[in-house]
């Protein structure tokens, strides 16, 4: 039930419109309800409506809430983010301004590798770098990123550097000392524009993007093809965009093209200054004035009824932010933001005082929350538990204290997978397949409790390593050599008297590891690191371990490893060269930025833990009890970082603050994390952190929330009062055992087909996402998709095109992954060269009318099942009617297989689906064209086949909420990836 002013909000569709939503008023909830609006009273069709939000996580939030609102279904409806959102348009449009549309996007660390490996072509002088050159390469990449924030573009640059005057005599500056600054500050302007031009264009020489090019060229785009602008303008009736206050001028400058303001657009714009934590130098209130400047007739509306946290909680969040007054909306519209708790005026039950508690020592705050936790258990789920941090490494002490006194807990901080244990021993084994003489990671696979070698033997095996001045490996391989009758041995007596006494069970299991490092060596050339690494599961039957997984501990380690393996498939699907070298260079500048997943964590079970994440992770999210820890100057809030290489101020389009924008960014953070709390905010601190000895002043931002009275009376109880860590605290807590209550909403064709063919693959493959080694039929079908998708994009425009562009595309498209050699890749690249070539001489037609290719849909069955899908084709035939049709490249089944074909009914649901082509089962044709053949055989169904698809599909979704993952039998098993952890192949 919407409160008036949300009402408002949804309904206002006259024109641009502003909300200002303050924490837990319903932000999300307006956004929807308008959408849903919106389709019913057919203002829109579903992909009419553009919706734009700042995070993947905020983007998938809102989507997964449109699906529970809408009745039907719809094709692939633009909420995403910014970046999703110019990446697709980009893919599809990029060739009218010269830049191939198959970019590909670079991480961070692999920016830092480009640049490193062309930075001769820098021509750096005054930049030169003498120290870290990956620090540097770093500074140099954040500021050509913030001068693509900001819309400026080299020329841009370089404009400014001419029309500039430099030479303005500094105080207390002879004439020639002037002369000498404003020569070095040209010299320094002029090197960085030159080097931000040579860094775009050997990127676009190279077809490589950044994530900031994205914005960037979408608006270049924009701006010089006013056909396509058109076309988009015309194609999004309405716009909305949520947490507008984190968004930059380029940002802001694509929504401006999109929806100009000369033309009264549909836009809705959400955002609250107070929660604005991404902010370049705390510019909060920025985009919004501008919009109230460029939109002069946009409705304003405020939410503040919040219905989130109680009135204690909201009145200490707004003491707190008043103190960013006059840099903020209230000050600057002269309008009122305090929030008014709804629960609060229902029923005071919940209605707790802040709490705020100083200890002597991190230990001791860290054993005070765990503490809390449990006392206040009996009212809550360890789930309803938070731990806000302002830095991932703060979470340490509270990971220890909740351990000791067996409180389960996820750690979600950012970039922390390569940081897992049983990540860092993967990485590990590929730091020894890249060099073998790495004896800290050959002592790390050693240690493995995979292995359960004895831990004396492994010191007595270093010991050896040193005394003979040897790698680990080598050492290994002499110790064994004793072993052997091998005629190396003679070489090696110089050894004998070095040699430890190790048990005859390890020898033999340090005999097995030193043979399988040997054989996986001799693979390094010819395989990618995803493969080596697979073997090395695989021959270790550390797979089978995985899956088989007891505890919700096993289950992480299980997820994290999974995790990893998905992050090497992407670099190997997105590189050339997926080496064991190139992946390891990679991987280790991944983890010196500290740029890594999310650890991994099912979003298909409800584990019952307490969360530990940092404040701005926290975003989005509620609890019902929140510990805002580590509150000291120095941690919350921070020392301010300043820029290296800073743009000049005369640069900047964006409105920055009047006062300590540092400060002030850092309070709207803490108010983030104030404002998550639903009944409980605990804020606590310790007089001393690490080994330093001087005491810590507590973060002004305590002071700031509760009143004086209130922290006087909490610092006088809290001296009087000191718990001190019992020694019993230190007993290793008992595991949860693992719920696997499974959750699932979307499902795809594929998983249904898999659960129906064997529910364990399913299992395996959907649910604990194994990994398995390349395919290679898998490989060759992607690659022909990816061609005929091209093709017909390019067909669409020029009809002309036929066989030759059709195998250039072809042969661009190539990857070499998943096949078992050269001649093997070299035998389906040429068979594919014949399958298109046969397709082309029995198919294609100049004059088919295309409507849509690789049209995403999702279908709607009931309130918590959805079918997603991509359809390859759809074509326009006679009597109003569409032909669907799908590429097959494996074999051809019989026609009574056909007729029972899952994926062919769900295509039937899709075209007479009311959002989506709204036909008639009569109007559609479902084809299959097989190409090996080749061969088309069409299809139509009737209201009973889809009713018993629709059943299928409940009882299907109905097992496996249920863990009904048995395996199923049958001749497939032997050609199955997951044959050698399954019990039951044999």
């Amino acid at each position: 039930m919407l409160n008036e002013e949300q009402k408002k909000a949804v309904e206002y569709n006259k024109g641009p419109l502003l909300i200002i939503a303050g924490a837990g008023t319903g932000k999300t909830t307006v956004i929807v309800d308008k959408i849903k609006y919106l389709i019913k009273k057919n203002l829109a069709r579903p992909e009419e409506i553009l919706a734009l939000t700042f995070t993947e996580k905020a983007a998938a939030e809102m989507e997964e809430r449109v699906d529970r609102e809408m009745p039907y279904g719809y094709f692939q409806m633009w909420i995403s983010t910014f970046h999703s959102f110019a990446d697709q348009i980009l893919k599809e449009e990029a060739s009218h301004i010269g830049i191939s549309p198959a970019f590909r996007l670079m991480t961070e660390a692999e920016t830092i590798i480009f640049l490193r490996k062309n930075l001769f072509l820098f021509n750096l002088k005054y930049f030169s770098p003498l120290g870290n050159p990956n620090k540097f390469l770093g500074d140099l990449l954040n500021h050509f990123s913030r001068l693509r924030d900001e819309n400026i573009s080299p020329v841009d640059y370089l404009k400014w550097i001419k029309n500039n005057n430099f030479g303005k005599k500094g105080d207390g500056q002879s004439t020639n000392e002037a002369k000498m600054t404003e020569n070095q500050e040209i010299e320094k302007y002029l090197e960085l524009a030159n080097a931000y031009k040579t860094y775009q264009g050997l990127k676009i020489k190279e077809n490589l993007f950044d994530f900031s090019d994205l914005i960037f060229y979408l608006t270049e785009l924009f701006s010089k093809r006013k056909n396509i602008l058109k076309k988009y303008q015309n194609k999004f009736k309405y716009i909305l965009i949520d947490e507008f206050q984190d968004t930059n001028i380029a940002q802001y400058d694509l929504i401006r093209y999109l929806s100009p303001p000369e033309s009264a657009p549909c836009l809705t714009v959400v955002g609250d200054d107070s929660q604005a934590i991404y902010k370049f130098r705390g510019a909060s209130v920025s985009n919004i004035l501008n919009f109230m400047k460029d939109y002069k007739k946009a409705k304003q509306i405020t939410l503040l009824k919040n219905y989130r946290s109680s009135q204690s909680i909201l009145d200490a969040a707004y003491r707190l932010i008043k103190k960013n007054d006059p840099d903020t909306l209230e000050a600057k519209l002269g309008i009122s933001k305090e929030l008014i708790s709804v629960k609060s005026r229902q029923s005071k039950k919940h209605d707790y005082q802040p709490k705020f508690y100083l200890a002597v020592s991190p230990e001791e705050e860290a054993d005070y929350v765990a503490s809390e936790i449990l006392r206040l258990k009996k009212d809550y789920l360890f789930s309803d538990f938070a731990i806000l941090t302002r830095a991932n490494n703060h979470s340490n002490a509270f990971i220890r204290a909740l351990s000791r006194h067996g409180i389960p807990y996820q750690f979600l901080g950012p970039g922390m997978l390569l940081k897992q244990p049983e990540v860092k021993d993967l990485l590990a084994y590929l730091y020894i397949m890249n060099n073998i003489e790495d004896s800290v990671s050959l002592y790390r696979i050693l240690n493995m409790e995979l292995f359960k070698i004895d831990v004396v033997d492994i010191t007595l095996l270093m010991a050896f390593s040193k005394k003979t001045n040897l790698s680990l490996f080598q050492a290994i391989s002499i110790y064994l050599s004793f072993f052997e009758k091998s005629p190396l041995t003679e070489g090696y007596e110089i050894y004998r008297k070095y040699l430890p006494l190790i048990k005859a069970e390890t020898r033999e299991k340090v005999k097995y590891l030193f043979n399988m490092i040997k054989k996986h060596l001799g693979k390094v050339k010819k395989d990618s690191a995803g493969q080596i690494l697979f073997y090395f599961l695989e021959d270790t039957k550390y797979l089978s371990k995985l899956v088989n997984y007891k505890t919700e501990g096993e289950e992480k380690i299980a997820l994290n490893v999974s995790k990893f393996f998905n992050k090497l498939k992407k670099i190997e699907n997105s590189h050339e060269d997926a080496s064991v070298s190139s992946v390891v260079d990679y991987l280790t500048m991944s983890i010196e930025l500290g740029e890594s997943p999310t650890v991994g964590k099912s979003d298909a079970s409800e584990i019952t833990a307490v969360h530990i994440i940092t404040t701005h992770s926290a975003k989005g999210l509620e609890f019902k009890v929140v510990f805002l820890v580590n509150l000291t100057r120095g941690r919350f809030p921070t020392n301010i970082k300043k820029e290296n290489i800073a743009i000049p101020d005369e640069l900047i389009k964006e409105i920055l603050p009047t006062g300590d924008f540092h400060l002030e960014e850092e309070r709207r953070l803490f108010y983030v994390g104030v404002t998550r709390a639903m009944d409980h905010i605990y804020l606590t601190a310790s007089k001393f952190y690490g080994e330093g000895k001087r005491e810590q002043k507590i973060s002004p931002f305590v002071s700031e929330s509760l009143l004086k009275n209130e922290l006087e009376t909490i610092l006088k109880i809290n001296c009087e009062k000191k718990e001190q860590l019992s020694i019993f605290d230190f007993r290793k807590p008992k595991e949860p055992i693992s719920k696997n209550n499974y959750i699932l909403r979307n499902f795809s064709y594929t998983q249904l087909e898999t659960y129906e063919k064997c529910p364990l693959q399913y299992k395996y493959q959907f649910i604990l996402k194994v990994p398995t080694s390349q395919s290679a039929s898998l490989s060759f079908g992607d690659t022909i998709h990816r061609t005929l998708q091209t093709f017909y994009q390019e067909f669409i425009s020029d009809n002309n095109i036929g066989l030759d562009r059709l195998q250039t595309i072809f042969r661009s498209a190539w990857s070499p992954l998943g096949y078992a050699s050269k001649t093997h890749e070299n035998r389906m690249k040429d068979e594919g060269e014949k399958l298109l070539k046969g397709f082309m001489t029995k198919f294609h037609n100049k004059n088919v009318n295309i409507l849509g290719l690789e049209k995403l849909f999702k279908i709607k069955i009931s309130d918590d099942i959805f079918i997603t899908g991509k359809i390859d084709r759809v074509d326009k035939i006679k009597n109003d009617g569409i032909e669907i049709i799908d590429y097959k490249t494996g074999r051809q089944p019989n026609e009574n297989e056909l007729k029972k074909s899952m994926q062919l009914s769900l295509y039937a649901l899709a075209a007479t689906n009311p959002s989506l082509y709204n036909k008639k089962l009569s109007q559609v044709n479902l084809t299959f064209y097989y190409l090996q053949t080749p061969d088309k055989i069409s299809f139509t169904k009737t209201e009973g086949d889809i009713e018993n698809t629709k059943e299928k599909i409940f009882q299907t979704v109905r097992n496996i909420r249920e863990n009904d993952f048995s395996p199923r039998v049958g001749p497939w098993c032997d050609f199955c990836a997951f044959k050698m952890i399954c019990e039951a192949w044999q």
